[in-house]
Parts: C-alpha cells; sequence; structure tokens
C-alpha cells in the first residue's frame, strides 16, 4: 500500500508541471515582435482663461506612443514628471482657441506639448501625442 502522503507530493508536483509551461520553466524571453502600445497618463486639469478670467476647465488625458516597446517602460518611470511639466505648460499660457473661448486649440497644446516631452526624453523616444479625452467642466461662482 502506497503512503498517502507520498500520494499528496505526486499530486501536488504534477499538477505544478501542467500549471507552469517548460517554456516557463526553463526562463524563455517573451517575443520581441509584441506591438507597441500607447501609454496613456492621468488625466490632468488645465485652466480655459478669457483674458485673465478662468471661464472652466478641461479634464485632459493623453496617451503618448513611444518608438518601440523598450521606451514603453521608461515613459512609465517618468510618468511624474511629464503629468508635472505638462501641468506647468497649461497654467503658463491660455489652452483655448482665439476665436472660441469655450475650446481647447489642440493644434497649440499639442506642439507646446511635445517641446515637454523633449525635454525629458532624449529626441526620438515619443513618435506621437494623443489627446484621449477632454472634457470641458463649467465654474459655479457664488454657489455654497
Amino acid at each position: 500500500m502506497r503512503n498517502p502522503l507520498n500520494m499528496w507530493k505526486s499530486a501536488v508536483l504534477g499538477a505544478a508541471m501542467m500549471a507552469f509551461p517548460v517554456e516557463r520553466a526553463v526562463g524563455a524571453e517573451p517575443a520581441k515582435d509584441q506591438p507597441v502600445t500607447d501609454v496613456e497618463l492621468p488625466a490632468f486639469l488645465a485652466p480655459m482663461l478669457n483674458g485673465n478670467r478662468l471661464e472652466m476647465y478641461a479634464y485632459i488625458t493623453i496617451a503618448l506612443t513611444p518608438v518601440n516597446r523598450e521606451k514603453m517602460l521608461a515613459i512609465r518611470e517618468k510618468m511624474p514628471f511629464l503629468r508635472d511639466a505638462f501641468l506647468r505648460e497649461v497654467n503658463k499660457a491660455s489652452i483655448v482657441k482665439a476665436d472660441d473661448l469655450k475650446t481647447v486649440d489642440t493644434v497649440a497644446l499639442k506642439t507646446r506639448l511635445l517641446l515637454r516631452v523633449d525635454q525629458i526624453f532624449p529626441k526620438g523616444t515619443v513618435s506621437d501625442l494623443k489627446f484621449q479625452r477632454i472634457v470641458l467642466t463649467s465654474i459655479l461662482l457664488g454657489q455654497s
């Protein structure tokens, strides 16, 4: 008659071997030809000014496209610096279109933000900056 403890050990070992394929046990590297994915930054609020008067805020979510998969990690590591630089940029000058004070000038803002990206990363780290979402929120004055 077999020892129940040995039977239990065999069952656990067999289950573990089935759970982990041979490639993982040997330490095979993941495929390098995986596609590049955008890195989404946490959303931030940007003031929308009419002259010196605050009219509303834009809640902006941005995604950066790295040139390759290796740069994705670099972007994620520098995310706090990017967020800080973007917040400083949107508070430095107006982000609204000159002819429509209720619309974000995405073309001009993209140019400004890409300049900030180039200050943080070596040239050629990021291939594109995309606006994922822009949500406008009004300011309620005199409400308690």
